[in-house]
C-alpha cells in the first residue's frame, strides 16, 4: 500500500470522529457534508480503507438502494486506526 499522506491521515481522522458520533451509519453525501470534504474524496477514502469502513445497503420502502457507511469496528479510533490498516 502507498504511504499515507498527512492530508489523507487528517481526513481519515475527521471521518472516524464523525462515524463515532453516528454509529447507525451515514450516507456518503452526509458524511462528506459533515466532514467538509468533497464527496468523491470521502468516497475514495471509504473504498481505499475497507479495514476501517463498511458499506451496506438500506432498502427504503420505495426500493431505493442507498449505501450507508459505518465503522467496521466500534473500537477503531483516531489513535489506533493505523494498526487496523496495517501501518
Amino acid at each position: 500500500m502507498a504511504k499515507m499522506t498527512d492530508r489523507e491521515r487528517k481526513n481519515i481522522v475527521k471521518i472516524i470522529k464523525i462515524m463515532k458520533e453516528n454509529p447507525t451509519g451515514l450516507w456518503i453525501r452526509e458524511l462528506a457534508r459533515q466532514s467538509k470534504l468533497h464527496m468523491e474524496t470521502a468516497r475514495r477514502i471509504i473504498q481505499k480503507y475497507p479495514e476501517l469502513f463498511e458499506e451496506y445497503a438500506d432498502f427504503t420502502p420505495y426500493r431505493i438502494n442507498l449505501k450507508l457507511i459505518k465503522l467496521k469496528n466500534e473500537n477503531i479510533s483516531e489513535k489506533n486506526f493505523d494498526v487496523a490498516i496495517g501501518l
